[in-house]
């Protein structure tokens, strides 16, 4: 029997050998069915002894003679045990590295249905000949209208070399298309320089390599004269211990990353040793999808003063999972551990509080853009599609309402722009942006509008209390632009 490590929290596994993981909130992908194959008494056994000797829940109901490993595993009352065969296993680690098979396309959804947010390059949906700003309106003979993007996702995704049957409307018409899935291969992290000498990197999985091509990124940056990183850890549900240990290390030269906690209460503190530092500000983004070593990391940051995060609350996963590759066969997940922040802060159950809390997918990321230094603040705009700074985002919401030739835009994403938090105000029914003398309140007859249960403000009204702000206008994309920011944090 071997042991591992993971971060959803896991362990790293070595070969199978006893490293931990916080496997977080990673699952098998939907639209993957298994048929398990019988279990032996052996392998029963196995899983009790396991379960027994190091769940922190403590020890399972007793299995009858037709007790299945399932049986036993739900007795726990812990989602995060379980029990994976070799197929679920190996699907489990494609999830955790980001690989499957499908066509390579990333999926949003709005008023209209499902649409084709971004096509990857080079991938079968690029070559079947879908777009971007594609609305998918039927796979196979199943109309998508009903239907939730995980089951839109899970029909898209299957078995490789396959052929699927997809109709999309772009414009008024529609078009049929024909796909054949191929093995896709997600970045993990990506990011670069952004425009104003912010550098932004993007976590999306602590998998075994996150750690490397992290440092990779930073040191890029470092060496490009970086002013301040913004570090993306919004719906990034966790990954391995190790990983999400070997980033604090890029930030934190040494100290304690997490107190652990066992079924006996005993504190098994993970340590960082030989570590460095960064001499710009940086902020993390997270959000309530944020889970397990996306929030050790920020905990461990937070507890050092070497970061600020901006976003939602965590979601408060705070338990350790050990995998132990079984002799009888197949891999179990088994939750043996609780941690605390170097502070002995609780996470589990609880979450992290952002120390800048905001709400939005763009306004996160331009209040970050501010935190993190930057001068400029760059937001061009079309359906769907914020290019920030040079980066390109995705969000549901409209960025942009025409409404008898003047130009609207949420009010939350103006705000952020310029660097300040928006508070809803019930006696004007309006807004009011900033704090004290140079707080200003938009109601109805100063420009403010609501749409959509969206907030919005016309913007020459708005340059008129935020002198500092430009904007252009052309069909079908509108570019704001805020000079005079760069208030970081800490300075």
């Amino acid at each position: 029997m071997k042991r591992i490590v993971f971060a959803g929290l896991f362990r790293r596994i070595k070969a199978i050998s006893a490293t931990l993981a916080l496997l977080g909130l990673l699952s098998v992908p939907a639209g993957y069915a298994f048929s398990a194959p019988a279990e032996t008494p052996e392998q029963v056994k196995e899983v009790q002894e396991i379960l027994n000797r190091v769940h922190i829940g403590g020890a399972p109901k007793s299995p009858s003679d037709s007790d299945t490993i399932d049986d036993m595993i739900k007795s726990l009352d812990d989602p995060y045990t379980d029990y994976f065969d070799e197929e679920e296993w190996t699907s489990f680690q494609n999830s955790l590295d980001l690989n499957y098979a499908g066509i390579g396309m990333r999926l949003g959804q709005d008023e209209n249905g499902f649409i084709a947010v971004e096509v990857f390059r080079g991938s079968p949906a690029e070559a079947a000949g879908l777009q971007r700003g594609d609305y998918i309106v039927a796979i196979g003979d199943k109309t998508t209208a009903d239907m939730k993007i995980e089951q839109v996702t899970g029909l898209i995704r299957g078995a490789e070399d396959t052929e699927i049957a997809i109709k999309v409307k772009r414009g008024d018409t529609e078009i049929d298309v024909l796909p054949r899935r191929g093995q896709i291969h997600l970045p993990v992290v990506s990011g670069g320089m952004m425009e104003s000498g912010i550098g932004y990197i993007s976590i999306d999985s602590f998998s075994d390599d996150a750690d490397e091509r992290f440092a990779a990124i930073l040191n890029v940056l470092k060496t490009g004269g970086a002013k301040g990183l913004v570090v993306d850890l919004r719906d990034n549900p966790g990954g391995i211990l190790e990983t999400a240990q070997h980033i604090a290390e890029q930030f934190i030269p040494e100290g304690i990353l997490i107190h652990t906690r066992d079924k006996n209460g005993s504190d098994r503190p993970v340590l960082i040793q030989n570590g460095r530092t960064v001499t710009f500000p940086v902020v993390l983004l997270v959000n309530e999808n944020s889970a397990s070593a996306s929030e050790v990391l920020t905990a461990a940051l937070q507890d050092y003063a070497k970061a600020i995060a901006v976003g939602a609350k965590t979601y408060g996963k705070g338990s350790v999972q050990a995998l132990y590759e079984l002799n009888s066969g197949g891999v179990l997940k088994v939750t043996v551990e609780e941690y605390l922040s170097p502070n002995k802060r609780e996470v589990n159950k609880v979450g992290l509080m952002p120390d800048v809390p905001t709400e939005g997918t763009v306004p996160q990321l331009l209040i970050g853009l501010h935190k993190a230094g930057a001068e400029q603040i760059r937001v061009e705009m079309e359906r769907h599609l914020y290019r920030v700074n040079g980066f390109e985002f995705y969000d549901a919401a409209t960025p942009v309402l025409s409404v008898d030739g003047a130009l609207y835009m949420p009010a939350r994403v103006l705000a952020a722009a310029v660097g300040v938090q928006l508070e809803w105000n019930d006696s004007v029914q309006g807004v009011v942006i900033g704090k004290d003398s140079s707080a200003a309140t938009f109601d109805s007859a100063s420009g403010f509008l609501i749409e959509g249960g969206t907030g919005f403000i016309e913007l020459s009204r708005f340059k008129e209390r935020f002198p500092q702000t430009e904007w252009t206008s052309e069909p079908g994309k509108t570019v704001l632009t805020v000079k005079g920011t760069g208030t970081a944090w800490g300075k």
